[in-house]
């Protein structure tokens, strides 16, 4: 909870020295907690049934693309970049989401 707290807080870069400065535990517990592993849909899934309360839903697949260069990078290859409107080099990305359709909202569930 504390990390969510310090999100919209902290100025500039977020890094776990940042958030050792501005919370309550020092930085090593940031990093500890931070490799450990995290449910992220079933959180988002949670937190979506309090927020959307539409009876009407749908999922939402977005495809995008985040710009890499370098030879060190896993997994990079050519992506269709819809803004440029061409395949770039760089990382592919699917954005998994949640809409609620009669009160027109939406919460991401998953990144991959």
């Amino acid at each position: 909870m504390q990390t969510f707290i310090l999100y919209p807080v902290i100025p500039g870069r977020i890094n776990f020295l940042q958030l050792g400065r501005y919370g309550k535990s020092c930085e090593q517990r940031f990093r500890r907690n931070f490799s450990k592993d995290f449910d992220w849909p079933e959180f988002n899934l949670s937190l979506s049934d309090r927020m959307l309360t539409g009876d009407r839903k749908a999922i939402a697949i977005d495809p995008g693309y985040i710009s890499k260069s370098g030879k060190n990078t896993p997994w990079i290859g050519y992506f269709r970049s819809g803004a440029a409107g061409q395949a770039k080099r760089g990382l592919g990305i699917s954005g998994i989401s949640l809409i609620d359709v009669d009160n027109k909202d939406c919460i991401s569930l998953q990144a991959v």
